[in-house]
């Protein structure tokens, strides 16, 4: 799927849940330059992996980079170990295990073997069930608002899909590589014009 499709229909849509306060508080306090290759410190070695095929299946590769090259999931994974202690953090763990389990379940193939296409196209699903039963997002939204006592799979799997749709791509246009290379990027601005006509199609200033 092409980035831009990918980003109507995944990223932006009306049924998109921004991310929380608590977990942007912790994406803006960690390095914007995260590595590659990484070594995980808040998800073990297997979810790590996981969290690569999600949010590359988020943000593919195309004539641009991928999530994965632009240091994203080390990005969340920094993010969590901030907020380690906190029961989001716990949700998130938990979501995506849902939500690896329901796909193994639901789709033609098991998640360790998908496409980025195909784990893209899982996550649209959601978005469509979302549009199509809004009660789902009513329903996570006011078991949110009561921190405490077990979340259903439901609420677990919902708040993964929307925190890690919205925290990636959050993460790949902040980060340096699409900042500096995707981006229109001017490392020394001198002078600021702040009507300047967008061009049809033209991106927003990088702001790293």
């Amino acid at each position: 799927m092409e980035r831009r499709e990918a980003l109507k229909n995944i990223g932006f849509g009306s049924a998109a849940l921004f991310t929380s306060s608590m977990l942007f508080g912790a994406l803006q306090g960690c390095s914007s330059a995260p590595t590659v290759d990484w070594v995980p410190t808040f998800f073990t070695p297997e979810e790590a992996a996981q969290l690569e095929k999600i949010c590359e299946g988020i943000c593919p590769p195309t004539t641009t980079p991928g999530a994965v090259e632009a240091g994203v999931p080390n990005y969340l994974d920094q993010s969590m170990k901030v907020i380690e202690k906190h029961p989001e953090a716990d949700h998130f763990r938990k979501g995506m295990a849902v939500f690896v389990e329901n796909f193994d379940k639901n789709q033609p193939v098991k998640f360790n073997k998908a496409t980025n296409e195909q784990v893209t196209t899982a996550i649209n699903e959601y978005y469509k069930k979302y549009d199509s039963d809004p009660s789902i997002l009513k329903s996570y939204r006011e078991s949110a608002s009561d921190k405490a006592g077990e979340k259903s799979a439901q609420f677990l799997e919902t708040h993964f899909v929307t925190q890690v749709v919205d925290s990636t791509f959050y993460a790949y246009f902040t980060s340096e590589l699409v900042g500096e290379t995707v981006m229109p990027y001017d490392p020394i601005p001198v002078q600021y014009q702040g009507c300047l006509p967008l061009e049809p199609g033209q991106m927003s200033w990088s702001n790293v």
